[in-house]
Formats: structure tokens, C-alpha cells, sequence
């Protein structure tokens, strides 16, 4: 008689990129997974990335996630400094994502996840899976010039999409066999000029991340929301974002069971 070898589970990872308030569409790619019974055994996340992955890691319903994303706007995330380093004090991020999960140290996480931020003095990219996750995430998030950098030590943290938004390679180090990853940067489409500083800066950053190393094409499967026309910086379109999350999630989905055996 010939046993049949039970096929081993993939471990599946979850990469989600930075972009700003766009990453209310990681959201409705959340939603496909979770009511399909696809659970990332492992998460990375880069900035908007990085602060989905940690909520979602720390076991927050998705309609808690999709509630309180609805109700974000920029003086929850930052508070206006003198200017040195940044224009933004980073520290109200890190309070008000302490607020919503907790304290909690990385290893404490329902999943494991690596937020992803960059050593702007050494121009190294820096894997945090350890310590306090509040903090790394602020880290991640810290946009040059408009974010205070986080200061570990030497190193000077800013966010992970200068080097790297879509490092896919970080979750196959953690353990994953196959690779969703989430890119929200596709061609931009402003829709008309740039208005004032702000708008001008935040248009020149997008076009130097979609220029900066991205491992897209290492993903076993790529999901990009057609999110071209999407201002970065509106938190007022976080529903329709959502739903752009959700209508790219459903043209992969069967790829994705598929290629999972499920």
C-alpha cells in the first residue's frame, strides 16, 4: 500500500508598502484574505505599511482597523516642532499607536512582524522585529523633512521607503514560502500642478520611492490598487481607498488559493 504524503502548508508572507494615507488600501486587501481564510504566518511593513501591519498583527478586528482609519487625520500623527529636523514631531504617532495596541514589544504580536526603516546617517536599511513596537513603526513612518527622524543609538531613523518599500526579501527571511506583497505606488496622477510646498514635496518624495529599490518582482503574487489618482495626503478618501484595496485583492485572489492549494 503507498501512502500518500500529506503536502506540507506554504508559510505565507504579507508585505505591505509605504504611501502615505494611501494605505487605507491595505485594508480592503486585508479584507479578501480574511474571508478567504488566508492568514499571513509572517507580515512586514514599510511606513502606512508598517502601521496597518501593526495593528492587524496585534489582533485588532478589521472593522475596528477600517473604523478607526476613517477617523484619522495628520494632527493624530504628528504635532507641529520648530524646525530642525523635521517639521513634524513624530512622538504623537507613536502615543496614538500606543493608545489604540498597547505597549507591546514585538514578540507579544498575535504575528510576527519586521517594520522597515532606514539609517539616514549611514544609508543602511534596518530590520526591527524587536522591542517596542510603537516605536519602530514611528521610525518607519518618519518621512524626511516632514517626520523627526527616531535616534537608536547612532543610528538615525527615517522611513524605510528611502531604500526599500516593497522588501519582500525580509519576510522570506523570516520563514515565508510564498509572498503576497502590496505596492501602492503605482504612476502617479495628480491631476494638476503642484499647489504649494507641501503638495510639491510630497510629489517629488513619490517620484524618488518609485525610482528607489523595490523587490515587487520577487512576490510570488503583486497586487497593486489602481490608486494612481489618489492624493497623498486627503485622509477624507480612506472609504474609497478601501475599496481599491478590495477590487485588486479579487482579481488575484484565485491566483492566490490556487497557488496555495486552498
Amino acid at each position: 500500500m503507498f501512502w500518500r504524503k500529506k503536502r506540507k502548508r506554504k508559510k505565507v508572507g504579507l508585505v505591505l508598502s509605504g504611501g502615505s494615507v494611501r494605505g487605507a488600501a491595505h485594508l480592503g486587501v486585508l479584507e479578501v484574505l480574511e474571508r478567504e481564510g488566508i492568514r499571513p504566518d509572517y507580515v512586514a511593513g514599510v511606513s502606512a505599511g508598517s502601521v496597518v501591519g501593526a495593528v492587524y498583527c496585534a489582533g485588532l478586528d478589521l472593522d475596528e482597523i477600517k473604523r478607526l482609519a476613517l477617523g484619522l487625520h495628520w494632527k493624530k500623527l504628528g504635532r507641529v516642532t520648530r524646525p530642525r529636523l523635521g517639521f513634524l514631531d513624530g512622538t504623537r504617532l507613536e502615543e496614538y499607536l500606543a493608545e489604540i495596541i498597547g505597549h507591546l514589544q514585538f514578540e507579544e504580536l498575535e504575528i510576527p512582524l519586521a517594520t522597515v526603516a532606514v539609517d539616514i546617517v549611514r544609508g543602511e536599511l534596518v530590520v526591527l522585529k524587536e522591542g517596542p513596537v510603537a516605536l519602530a513603526v514611528r521610525a518607519s513612518c518618519a518621512l524626511p523633512g516632514v517626520f523627526t527622524p527616531v535616534e537608536r543609538g547612532e543610528q538615525m531613523l527615517v522611513d524605510g521607503g528611502v531604500l526599500n518599500n516593497l522588501p519582500v526579501s525580509v519576510v522570506r527571511d523570516m520563514g515565508a514560502d510564498y509572498v503576497i506583497a502590496v505596492d501602492l505606488l503605482p504612476p502617479t496622477i495628480w491631476g494638476s500642478r503642484p499647489q504649494n510646498l507641501f503638495e510639491m514635496f510630497y510629489l517629488s518624495f513619490y517620484t524618488l520611492l518609485r525610482a528607489a529599490h523595490s523587490e515587487a518582482l520577487e512576490a510570488d503574487c503583486l497586487i497593486v490598487p489602481a490608486i494612481g489618482q489618489f492624493n497623498w495626503v486627503d485622509f477624507s478618501q480612506a472609504d474609497a481607498l478601501i475599496e481599491k484595496g478590495h477590487e485588486a485583492a479579487e482579481a488575484k485572489i484565485e491566483q492566490i488559493k490556487q497557488d496555495l492549494g486552498s
